[in-house]
């Protein structure tokens, strides 16, 4: 999804008060520009696991992982190739997805993973 769906009110909004009620969002794929869209549009990818609809927002923690840092795509000259993904496919943990760990701190800013503490 474009950021502006995560960042931005209107449509954006909407969905992403629906998906926070329904679901618990755990992953959040930062992926770089120029891979689905023209170059400058940002899109990510959302992993969660869908639950029944509630008052307050199931998600409590966010784990994002960002591919955009001097990573540079292009529809047809440089594409996105599977080993792209290995650091995030290596991070992600399916089984222990609780247990991660953030790479990227102030003190560390050339991690590239995040760990948000949401409620």
């Amino acid at each position: 999804m474009p950021d502006n769906v995560l960042f931005e009110g209107g449509a954006g909004e909407t969905v992403r008060r629906k998906l926070l009620h329904e679901c618990d969002i755990h992953t959040l794929l930062r992926l770089p520009t120029g891979i689905f869209y023209a170059q400058g549009v940002k899109a990510n990818v959302l992993f969660f696991d869908r639950k029944p609809a509630e008052r307050d927002a199931w998600t409590e923690r966010l784990w994002i992982y960002d591919m955009r840092t001097n990573k540079h795509f292009t529809l047809k000259t440089n594409t996105l190739q599977r080993a792209d993904l290995d650091g995030f496919v290596t991070c992600y943990h399916a089984d222990n997805r609780h247990e991660r760990k953030a790479t990227w701190s102030e003190s560390e800013p050339n991690g590239s993973v995040a760990v948000l503490q949401l409620r």
